[in-house]
């Protein structure tokens, strides 16, 4: 009987030990809490919205660096095919000095009537050709796709150095204004025949 009494006392004291930790579970001790509160949602929406804000900057700023260099790009080609179509015809480079093209005030030159010929150019008609079909690549008439915005391109000669300069608009952020504005942006190349 003793031992039936003590095993129904163990088993009662289990059963107490289990109600009172049921009930501690249930109720809600002081400092802690149950759920998320919309602070604390609102706050994080405010955090991911802030990176996510950063994270579209460096998108866009990526975006206008690739379309610079793209542009850079760009006059660099035409400056280099320029300065090949001048050694290709290296007897006529005085043809060639002091020749200005601005895409944006001018139209670009028609091709000679030698470049379609069966004929073909001479040296001096070569150096026609060559300088319609630059101006035509600054003004994007053959391609139909303008190269460089607002170009410019000119050509001069000071004794045995040649010097070609390609100008181009491209829009950047200005912070002395606040705002994006167009500048200017030129490629030199100089070299010796």
């Amino acid at each position: 009987m003793i031992i039936l009494e003590t095993q129904l006392a163990a088993r009662k004291s289990r059963m107490s030990v289990n109600r009172v930790r049921r009930a501690v579970q249930r109720k809600e001790l002081p400092g802690s809490q149950q759920g998320i509160t919309m602070i604390e949602i609102l706050v994080t929406v405010v955090i991911i919205s802030v990176g996510l804000l950063g994270a579209a900057a460096m998108v866009i700023n990526g975006l206008e660096s690739n379309r610079n260099a793209y542009l850079r790009t760009q006059a660099s080609i035409l400056a280099y095919d320029m300065a090949d179509r001048i050694r290709a015809n290296a007897g006529q480079v005085a043809s060639y000095d002091n020749f200005d093209f601005d895409s944006e005030d001018e139209d670009a030159p028609d091709l000679p009537q030698c470049f379609t010929s069966d004929e073909g150019c001479g040296p001096a008609g070569l150096a026609t050709a060559d300088l319609a079909q630059w101006a035509r690549a600054l003004d994007g008439v053959d391609g139909g796709v303008i190269l460089l915005p607002a170009a410019v391109g000119s050509i001069a000669l000071a004794g045995d150095e040649i010097t070609i300069t390609v100008s181009w608009l491209e829009s950047q952020w200005d912070e002395g204004a606040g705002s994006v504005s167009d500048q200017t942006q030129n490629f030199v190349l100089t070299f010796n025949l």
